[in-house]
């Protein structure tokens, strides 16, 4: 069952990642953690601790994803981050899982990460040729995050002797027009020549040296100052997030319901949901201590893995510098799934009975966590199809409706601040239409309650200014004006 479902994910997470939505990310997030609690299950049964709880190399993962959860918890826009940290925890759960194959079992899941590789190729490949597409991303993100999604897969190419996949991927990396993960994949092949070639060696293959010196310097000429420009913008809004919460950070995913407050002048017009540097994002939504922590377990891994998985670990650890591939959930799957290295039978941890009770609590915690799953994802399933009925109503010009819908999302959600926004949105546009104080200042009270629970709501200040400014209330308009100060710096 391990098998299969690892299998699953690997082949079907790429393929998938275009239609990621709560569905989805329920499906995925919820086989991972009942495998795991399968696996729990199978290793208790018999009154002996599971081997991922006694291996202290786990310790780093488990300390990395309670501080990353803290964040969430304590972030000030709770509602909008937690889901986004159950896609942490399946990556780190999907890690452990790795790491308790045997090494028989790794043919299996190497073919189903195989499978995916081919899928993507062949949508690219599609929009390249069919559809005549500029932006190549298959499933993904951006041609940015396929771009990283090829660079981990073109060693594994190799591994398998796939050399029809390996000149297809060569190709769409090409395509992507990626000057990062070009630079990227020099300096991980690099670090392969450094493992692998000797000081004789280098210096008979000097004239290697100079051609990988000259692509690189080729590479880097095709970065676009604007580009870099931006990137500069966003990272310094990033730093910015870091120095003001540094311990825990906003929240998983919460960049970009935050980085309005941050957002410079000097970067005016260019928006982002992304940091472009998953690093700094990481830092900025998960803080100093979880950082600290995800470092370590992937420094102290990456030591152990073995054959040419190590160079696509570089490659997509380099990429990650500039951009944000690895906070796409396809490709930070497939990143731990890379990191996890099964240990050889006699290397395994060794068995240490326990008492009764222990299959009994694990089962019981195992059980809770997919009740909150459960439950979660009820809440969240509700809540959109609320919210797209709502959207639906107000284009239709039907009002009454609208608010219906979104006074029962408010009901299944009363601290998601994005109901009471477009609640006041819809009070203020019927308030004007029907020039009515009443509604107009019903609809100020829904954008304050949006901006208690949301601060950095920009949308939320901006139609506050608006009321306040038809509805002519001067010192209610100063009033919001240095308060929105406050927040954006």
């Amino acid at each position: 069952m391990l098998v299969f479902i690892l299998c699953s994910i690997l082949m079907l997470a790429p393929a998938l990642q275009g239609v990621w939505d709560f569905r989805v990310q329920f499906v995925f997030e919820a086989a991972v953690f009942m495998t795991g609690g399968f696996w729990l299950f199978r290793e208790s049964i018999s009154g002996r601790p599971p081997a991922f709880l006694t291996d202290k190399t786990n310790i780093p993962l488990l300390c990395a994803a309670f501080f990353s959860l803290l964040s969430a918890l304590l972030s000030p826009v709770r509602a909008l981050v937690m889901p986004e940290w159950w896609t942490f925890a399946a990556g780190l759960c999907i890690l452990v899982l790795g790491n308790s194959l045997k090494v028989r079992d790794l043919r299996l899941t190497d073919f189903a990460l195989r499978i995916s590789a081919w899928l993507i190729v062949l949508l690219s490949l599609y929009q390249a040729v069919i559809l005549k597409s500029s932006d190549i991303s298959a499933s993904l993100a951006n041609p940015n995050s396929l771009a990283l999604f090829v660079l981990m897969v073109l060693p594994l190419a190799i591994k398998w002797k796939d050399l029809f996949l390996l000149g297809a991927a060569i190709i769409i990396l090409v395509w992507t027009q990626s000057a990062a993960a070009l630079l990227a994949l020099l300096v991980a092949a690099g670090f392969y020549a450094k493992d692998n070639m000797k000081a004789a060696d280098l210096k008979k293959n000097w004239w290697l040296l100079i051609v990988l010196a000259s692509v690189t310097a080729l590479a880097v000429s095709q970065l676009e100052l604007r580009s870099f420009f931006d990137r500069m913008g966003w990272w310094r809004a990033a730093l910015g997030m870091c120095a003001d919460r540094p311990a825990l950070g906003y929240g998983p995913g919460s960049f970009a319901y935050v980085y309005p407050a941050y957002h410079s002048h000097s970067a005016a017009g260019v928006a982002t949901t992304y940091v472009h540097n998953y690093y700094l994002e990481f830092l900025a939504e998960n803080g100093v201590l979880s950082f600290l922590f995800w470092a370590w377990a992937v420094a102290f891994r990456l030591k152990a893995v073995r054959g040419l998985k190590k160079y696509a670990l570089i490659a997509a650890l380099v990429h990650s510098v500039v951009d944000f591939g690895l906070a796409v959930p396809a490709n930070f799957f497939i990143f731990c799934y890379l990191l996890s290295e099964p240990k050889p039978l006699e290397s395994a941890v060794p068995v240490v009975r326990t008492g009764n009770k222990l299959p009994i609590v694990l089962i019981a915690l195992g059980l809770a966590c997919f009740i909150v799953l459960c439950g979660v994802f009820s809440s969240q399933l509700k809540l959109e199809r609320l919210r797209v009925r709502a959207l639906s109503d107000l284009y239709a010009g039907d009002y009454p409706r609208a608010e219906a819908a979104l006074k029962e999302a408010a009901r299944i959600a009363p601290d998601n601040p994005l109901v009471p926004g477009m609640l006041g949105q819809i009070r203020m546009r019927a308030g004007f239409a029907e020039k009515d104080r009443n509604i107009l200042f019903s609809a100020a009270v829904e954008l304050e309650r949006a901006l208690i629970l949301n601060p950095y709501n920009a949308a939320a200040w901006r139609d506050l200014e608006r009321l306040y400014e038809g509805t002519g209330e001067r010192k209610l308009l100063e009033g919001i004006r240095k308060r929105k100060e406050k927040v954006f710096k």
